[in-house]
Protein backbone atom coordinates (compact mmCIF):
# COMPACT_ATOMS: atom_id res chain seq x y z
CA UNK A 1 0.00 0.00 0.00
CA UNK A 2 1.38 3.10 -1.48
CA UNK A 3 1.65 6.08 0.98
CA UNK A 4 1.90 9.00 -1.68
CA UNK A 5 -0.55 11.92 -1.08
CA UNK A 6 -0.59 11.71 -5.31
CA UNK A 7 -2.43 8.71 -4.60
CA UNK A 8 -5.16 10.00 -2.34
CA UNK A 9 -8.72 10.18 -3.48
CA UNK A 10 -11.86 12.26 -1.88
CA UNK A 11 -14.60 10.69 -0.16
CA UNK A 12 -17.60 12.85 0.36
CA UNK A 13 -20.36 11.26 1.92
CA UNK A 14 -22.85 14.39 2.03
CA UNK A 15 -22.13 16.12 -1.32
CA UNK A 16 -20.29 14.35 -4.29
CA UNK A 17 -16.59 14.23 -5.13
CA UNK A 18 -14.45 17.11 -4.85
CA UNK A 19 -11.36 17.07 -7.44
CA UNK A 20 -9.48 19.70 -6.10
CA UNK A 21 -7.83 19.93 -3.13
CA UNK A 22 -8.19 23.80 -3.10
CA UNK A 23 -11.73 23.50 -3.35
CA UNK A 24 -11.68 21.69 0.07
CA UNK A 25 -9.73 24.49 1.76
CA UNK A 26 -12.25 26.89 0.09
CA UNK A 27 -15.31 25.02 2.09
CA UNK A 28 -13.03 24.54 5.23
CA UNK A 29 -12.44 28.58 5.15
CA UNK A 30 -15.99 29.13 4.74
CA UNK A 31 -17.04 26.68 7.33
CA UNK A 32 -14.61 28.49 9.78
CA UNK A 33 -16.61 31.57 8.93
CA UNK A 34 -19.52 30.38 9.75
CA UNK A 35 -18.57 29.26 13.23
CA UNK A 36 -17.14 32.84 13.86
CA UNK A 37 -20.22 34.73 12.61
CA UNK A 38 -22.35 32.38 15.25
CA UNK A 39 -20.09 33.47 18.67
CA UNK A 40 -20.11 36.52 19.55
CA UNK A 41 -17.63 38.98 21.02
CA UNK A 42 -18.32 38.14 24.80
CA UNK A 43 -18.97 34.36 24.11
CA UNK A 44 -16.32 34.07 22.43
CA UNK A 45 -14.16 35.61 25.46
CA UNK A 46 -15.48 32.61 27.26
CA UNK A 47 -14.72 29.66 25.29
CA UNK A 48 -11.11 28.14 25.55
CA UNK A 49 -9.24 28.23 22.62
CA UNK A 50 -8.85 24.37 23.11
CA UNK A 51 -12.81 23.80 22.31
CA UNK A 52 -12.74 26.09 19.15
CA UNK A 53 -10.16 24.43 17.67
CA UNK A 54 -12.05 21.02 18.22
CA UNK A 55 -15.18 22.53 16.50
CA UNK A 56 -12.81 23.61 13.35
CA UNK A 57 -11.64 19.77 13.19
CA UNK A 58 -14.98 18.38 13.40
CA UNK A 59 -16.18 20.52 10.66
CA UNK A 60 -13.48 19.91 8.51
CA UNK A 61 -14.03 16.30 8.90
CA UNK A 62 -17.81 16.24 8.07
CA UNK A 63 -16.61 17.67 4.50
CA UNK A 64 -14.30 15.52 3.23
CA UNK A 65 -12.38 12.79 4.27
CA UNK A 66 -9.16 11.47 2.22
CA UNK A 67 -8.21 8.32 2.66
CA UNK A 68 -4.32 6.04 0.91
CA UNK A 69 -4.80 4.21 -1.97
CA UNK A 70 -7.68 2.26 -2.73
CA UNK A 71 -9.53 0.75 -0.51
CA UNK A 72 -9.75 2.24 2.98
CA UNK A 73 -9.33 0.43 6.13
CA UNK A 74 -11.01 0.74 9.16
CA UNK A 75 -10.32 0.23 12.60
CA UNK A 76 -13.20 -1.42 14.34
CA UNK A 77 -12.39 -0.93 17.96
CA UNK A 78 -11.56 2.73 19.31
CA UNK A 79 -12.63 4.62 22.70
CA UNK A 80 -13.18 7.94 22.51
CA UNK A 81 -14.08 10.15 25.73
CA UNK A 82 -13.22 13.75 26.96
CA UNK A 83 -11.81 13.71 30.66
CA UNK A 84 -13.35 17.07 31.28
CA UNK A 85 -16.95 14.90 31.51
CA UNK A 86 -17.18 14.67 35.24
CA UNK A 87 -17.82 10.99 36.17
CA UNK A 88 -17.79 9.41 32.36
CA UNK A 89 -13.90 8.46 32.07
CA UNK A 90 -14.11 5.97 35.16
CA UNK A 91 -12.60 3.47 33.17
CA UNK A 92 -9.44 5.18 33.27
CA UNK A 93 -6.84 6.07 36.42
CA UNK A 94 -5.59 9.57 36.29
CA UNK A 95 -2.41 8.30 37.02
CA UNK A 96 -2.09 4.41 35.71
CA UNK A 97 -3.71 6.10 32.79
CA UNK A 98 -1.96 9.44 32.61
CA UNK A 99 -0.34 9.31 28.82
CA UNK A 100 -4.39 9.25 27.11
CA UNK A 101 -5.57 11.35 30.39
CA UNK A 102 -6.93 13.82 28.25
CA UNK A 103 -9.94 14.24 25.77
CA UNK A 104 -9.92 12.03 22.74
CA UNK A 105 -12.33 12.92 19.99
CA UNK A 106 -12.47 12.33 16.18
CA UNK A 107 -9.79 14.87 14.95
CA UNK A 108 -7.32 13.35 17.73
CA UNK A 109 -8.12 10.04 15.59
CA UNK A 110 -7.54 11.26 12.48
CA UNK A 111 -4.62 12.83 13.85
CA UNK A 112 -3.12 9.43 15.00
CA UNK A 113 -4.43 7.19 12.20
CA UNK A 114 -4.43 8.92 9.30
CA UNK A 115 -0.21 8.92 9.03
CA UNK A 116 -0.80 4.66 9.42
CA UNK A 117 -2.97 4.67 6.77
CA UNK A 118 -5.79 4.09 8.57
CA UNK A 119 -9.22 6.02 7.22
CA UNK A 120 -12.46 4.97 9.42
CA UNK A 121 -13.26 3.63 13.04
CA UNK A 122 -16.02 1.99 14.88
CA UNK A 123 -16.35 3.74 18.56
CA UNK A 124 -17.01 1.32 21.77
CA UNK A 125 -18.63 3.07 24.57
CA UNK A 126 -16.41 1.97 27.31
CA UNK A 127 -18.14 4.10 30.16
CA UNK A 128 -20.87 2.29 32.04
CA UNK A 129 -23.49 5.49 32.39
CA UNK A 130 -26.11 4.99 30.51
CA UNK A 131 -25.97 9.07 29.84
CA UNK A 132 -22.96 8.75 28.15
CA UNK A 133 -23.96 6.53 25.14
CA UNK A 134 -26.08 9.66 24.47
CA UNK A 135 -23.28 11.89 24.12
CA UNK A 136 -20.84 10.07 22.48
CA UNK A 137 -23.27 8.65 19.49
CA UNK A 138 -24.20 12.82 18.98
CA UNK A 139 -19.85 12.90 18.89
CA UNK A 140 -19.72 10.06 16.37
CA UNK A 141 -22.72 11.72 14.16
CA UNK A 142 -20.45 14.83 13.92
CA UNK A 143 -17.87 13.20 11.50
CA UNK A 144 -18.13 10.61 8.16
CA UNK A 145 -14.66 9.35 9.75
CA UNK A 146 -16.22 7.65 12.44
CA UNK A 147 -18.18 5.35 10.53
CA UNK A 148 -20.58 3.20 14.02
CA UNK A 149 -20.94 3.22 17.16
CA UNK A 150 -21.46 0.61 19.77
CA UNK A 151 -23.33 1.36 22.96
CA UNK A 152 -22.53 -0.17 26.27
CA UNK A 153 -26.03 -1.00 27.91
CA UNK A 154 -27.55 -3.82 30.13
CA UNK A 155 -30.34 -5.76 28.14
CA UNK A 156 -31.78 -6.71 31.80
CA UNK A 157 -32.56 -2.76 32.12
CA UNK A 158 -36.04 -1.96 32.00
CA UNK A 159 -35.27 0.51 29.83
CA UNK A 160 -32.84 -1.17 27.70
CA UNK A 161 -35.76 -1.24 24.63
CA UNK A 162 -36.21 2.25 24.87
CA UNK A 163 -32.62 3.39 24.77
CA UNK A 164 -31.92 0.85 21.47
CA UNK A 165 -35.07 3.19 19.50
CA UNK A 166 -34.20 6.63 21.39
CA UNK A 167 -30.03 5.68 19.79
CA UNK A 168 -31.34 4.93 16.40
CA UNK A 169 -33.64 8.09 16.53
CA UNK A 170 -30.50 9.72 16.96
CA UNK A 171 -28.34 8.50 14.16
CA UNK A 172 -28.34 4.87 11.97
CA UNK A 173 -24.62 5.02 12.73
CA UNK A 174 -25.68 3.71 16.18
CA UNK A 175 -25.00 -0.70 15.23
CA UNK A 176 -25.51 -2.67 18.07
CA UNK A 177 -24.70 -3.07 22.03
CA UNK A 178 -21.46 -4.56 24.14
CA UNK A 179 -22.67 -5.85 27.10
CA UNK A 180 -20.34 -4.57 29.62
CA UNK A 181 -22.44 -4.11 32.42
CA UNK A 182 -21.59 -2.28 36.21
CA UNK A 183 -22.63 -5.63 37.82
CA UNK A 184 -21.67 -9.59 36.24
CA UNK A 185 -23.94 -10.88 33.70
CA UNK A 186 -24.57 -14.69 32.62
CA UNK A 187 -25.17 -15.22 29.10
CA UNK A 188 -27.91 -18.47 30.50
CA UNK A 189 -29.79 -15.45 32.09
CA UNK A 190 -33.11 -16.74 30.50
CA UNK A 191 -34.52 -12.58 30.68
CA UNK A 192 -30.94 -11.45 29.34
CA UNK A 193 -31.40 -13.64 25.80
CA UNK A 194 -34.91 -13.23 25.61
CA UNK A 195 -33.96 -9.54 25.33
CA UNK A 196 -31.57 -10.31 23.07
CA UNK A 197 -33.93 -10.79 20.06
CA UNK A 198 -35.01 -6.78 20.20
CA UNK A 199 -31.11 -6.05 18.70
CA UNK A 200 -31.83 -9.36 15.84
CA UNK A 201 -35.52 -7.44 15.05
CA UNK A 202 -33.79 -3.88 14.63
CA UNK A 203 -30.55 -5.03 12.70
CA UNK A 204 -28.67 -4.59 15.25
CA UNK A 205 -25.14 -6.65 16.38
CA UNK A 206 -24.31 -8.00 19.96
CA UNK A 207 -20.44 -7.01 20.99
CA UNK A 208 -18.95 -9.07 23.68
CA UNK A 209 -15.73 -9.97 25.38
CA UNK A 210 -15.82 -13.75 26.58
CA UNK A 211 -13.26 -14.15 28.82
CA UNK A 212 -15.78 -15.77 31.48
CA UNK A 213 -18.12 -16.54 28.76
CA UNK A 214 -19.47 -20.37 28.27
CA UNK A 215 -18.88 -21.66 24.91
CA UNK A 216 -22.44 -23.17 24.90
CA UNK A 217 -24.07 -20.36 25.95
CA UNK A 218 -22.79 -18.52 23.31
CA UNK A 219 -23.50 -20.95 20.17
CA UNK A 220 -27.28 -21.11 22.05
CA UNK A 221 -27.58 -17.39 21.53
CA UNK A 222 -25.93 -17.80 18.14
CA UNK A 223 -28.79 -20.19 16.90
CA UNK A 224 -31.40 -18.69 18.28
CA UNK A 225 -30.67 -15.03 16.77
CA UNK A 226 -29.01 -16.28 13.22
CA UNK A 227 -29.63 -12.81 12.02
CA UNK A 228 -28.16 -10.94 14.55
CA UNK A 229 -23.57 -10.96 14.08
CA UNK A 230 -22.55 -11.69 17.32
CA UNK A 231 -18.61 -9.75 17.43
CA UNK A 232 -16.33 -11.16 19.69
CA UNK A 233 -13.90 -8.50 21.22
CA UNK A 234 -10.02 -8.70 21.79
CA UNK A 235 -9.08 -12.49 19.57
CA UNK A 236 -11.34 -14.16 22.13
CA UNK A 237 -9.59 -13.90 25.54
CA UNK A 238 -6.17 -14.77 24.17
CA UNK A 239 -2.70 -13.07 25.10
CA UNK A 240 0.88 -13.72 25.43
CA UNK A 241 0.74 -14.72 29.09
CA UNK A 242 -1.00 -17.74 28.51
CA UNK A 243 0.89 -21.14 29.64
CA UNK A 244 0.42 -24.27 27.54
CA UNK A 245 -2.53 -25.33 29.15
CA UNK A 246 -4.46 -22.17 28.76
CA UNK A 247 -3.23 -21.45 25.06
CA UNK A 248 -5.08 -25.15 24.38
CA UNK A 249 -8.00 -24.16 26.65
CA UNK A 250 -8.09 -20.89 24.49
CA UNK A 251 -7.73 -22.53 21.25
CA UNK A 252 -10.97 -25.22 21.77
CA UNK A 253 -12.86 -21.99 22.90
CA UNK A 254 -12.33 -20.67 19.78
CA UNK A 255 -13.43 -23.15 17.34
CA UNK A 256 -16.59 -23.93 19.99
CA UNK A 257 -17.23 -19.82 19.30
CA UNK A 258 -16.16 -19.63 15.80
CA UNK A 259 -18.41 -22.81 14.75
CA UNK A 260 -21.48 -20.71 14.30
CA UNK A 261 -21.54 -18.77 11.25
CA UNK A 262 -23.07 -15.69 12.31
CA UNK A 263 -20.29 -15.08 15.37
CA UNK A 264 -16.89 -12.76 13.85
CA UNK A 265 -13.75 -12.03 15.64
CA UNK A 266 -11.56 -8.99 16.23
CA UNK A 267 -8.18 -9.15 15.65
CA UNK A 268 -7.79 -6.27 18.66
CA UNK A 269 -5.98 -4.85 21.26
CA UNK A 270 -2.64 -6.45 20.15
CA UNK A 271 -0.43 -4.49 21.68
CA UNK A 272 -2.11 -4.52 24.97
CA UNK A 273 -2.27 -8.45 25.15
CA UNK A 274 1.65 -8.66 24.57
CA UNK A 275 2.35 -8.85 27.65
CA UNK A 276 5.23 -6.98 27.31
CA UNK A 277 6.06 -2.78 27.67
CA UNK A 278 6.70 -1.65 24.97
CA UNK A 279 4.74 -4.43 23.00
CA UNK A 280 7.04 -5.70 20.64
CA UNK A 281 7.22 -5.04 16.48
CA UNK A 282 8.34 -7.94 15.56
CA UNK A 283 5.00 -9.89 13.13
CA UNK A 284 6.46 -13.67 14.46
CA UNK A 285 6.36 -12.74 18.42
CA UNK A 286 2.19 -12.06 17.91
CA UNK A 287 1.69 -15.29 15.55
CA UNK A 288 0.73 -17.31 18.31
CA UNK A 289 -2.57 -14.94 19.24
CA UNK A 290 -3.23 -14.20 15.59
CA UNK A 291 -2.62 -17.64 13.55
CA UNK A 292 -5.25 -19.37 15.48
CA UNK A 293 -7.87 -17.19 15.63
CA UNK A 294 -7.78 -16.60 11.88
CA UNK A 295 -6.97 -20.47 11.42
CA UNK A 296 -10.16 -20.95 13.26
CA UNK A 297 -12.90 -18.27 12.04
CA UNK A 298 -11.42 -17.52 8.84
CA UNK A 299 -10.42 -15.15 5.95
CA UNK A 300 -14.34 -14.02 5.77
CA UNK A 301 -14.89 -13.41 9.95
CA UNK A 302 -12.09 -11.65 11.56
CA UNK A 303 -11.36 -7.82 11.64
CA UNK A 304 -8.78 -5.65 12.69
CA UNK A 305 -9.09 -3.14 15.84
CA UNK A 306 -6.61 -1.17 17.95
CA UNK A 307 -7.88 -0.70 21.06
CA UNK A 308 -6.60 2.94 20.74
CA UNK A 309 -6.39 4.59 22.99
CA UNK A 310 -5.11 2.40 25.35
CA UNK A 311 -3.22 1.15 22.73
CA UNK A 312 -0.88 3.52 22.79
CA UNK A 313 0.35 2.91 26.40
CA UNK A 314 2.08 0.47 24.94
CA UNK A 315 3.38 1.65 21.52
CA UNK A 316 2.55 3.66 18.77
CA UNK A 317 -0.55 3.41 16.35
CA UNK A 318 1.51 3.51 13.20
CA UNK A 319 3.76 0.93 14.39
CA UNK A 320 0.72 -2.00 15.29
CA UNK A 321 -0.30 -0.92 11.93
CA UNK A 322 2.60 -1.56 9.94
CA UNK A 323 3.31 -4.90 12.30
CA UNK A 324 0.41 -6.53 11.53
CA UNK A 325 0.41 -5.50 7.75
CA UNK A 326 3.67 -7.18 7.48
CA UNK A 327 2.34 -10.14 9.22
CA UNK A 328 -0.88 -10.38 6.22
CA UNK A 329 1.67 -9.86 3.70
CA UNK A 330 3.30 -13.38 5.03
CA UNK A 331 -0.01 -15.25 4.43
CA UNK A 332 -1.98 -16.47 1.73
CA UNK A 333 -5.44 -17.22 2.71
CA UNK A 334 -6.39 -13.49 3.93
CA UNK A 335 -5.93 -10.22 2.39
CA UNK A 336 -5.60 -6.34 3.85
CA UNK A 337 -8.95 -5.48 2.09
CA UNK A 338 -10.36 -8.36 4.27
CA UNK A 339 -9.13 -7.79 7.31
CA UNK A 340 -9.59 -3.79 7.20
CA UNK A 341 -12.64 -3.69 5.63
CA UNK A 342 -15.26 -5.99 3.76
CA UNK A 343 -15.50 -7.72 7.08
CA UNK A 344 -16.29 -4.97 8.86
CA UNK A 345 -18.85 -3.96 6.51
CA UNK A 346 -20.38 -7.41 6.35
CA UNK A 347 -20.68 -7.57 10.26
CA UNK A 348 -21.66 -4.18 11.27
CA UNK A 349 -24.21 -3.84 8.11
CA UNK A 350 -22.38 -0.23 7.19
CA UNK A 351 -20.98 0.84 3.49
CA UNK A 352 -17.95 2.76 2.63
CA UNK A 353 -18.68 4.32 -1.59
CA UNK A 354 -15.20 4.28 -2.58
Amino acid sequence: MTNALTHRRMIVFHGGQRSKVEGQREKNKQMKQKVKCYIDYKQFLCIPLAVLLSVLSVLSLKAAIPFQGSPPRVDTHIHLYDTRREGSVAFLHPERHEKVYFPHLAAQFTETASPAGVDFAVVVEASSRREDNYWLLQHVDTTDVLLAFIANLDPRDPWYESDLDSLLQISDKFRGIRIRPGRPFRLDDPQLVENLLALETRGLVLELGVNNVDPEDLIRIARLYPRMPIIINHLAGGNMRMDENGREEWKRRMAAFASEPNVYCKVSALFDLSGQNPAPLDPDFYAPLIDPVIDAFGSERVMFGSNWTLSDLFGTYKDMICMLETYISGREDITEKQIFLDNTMRAYGIAIPY
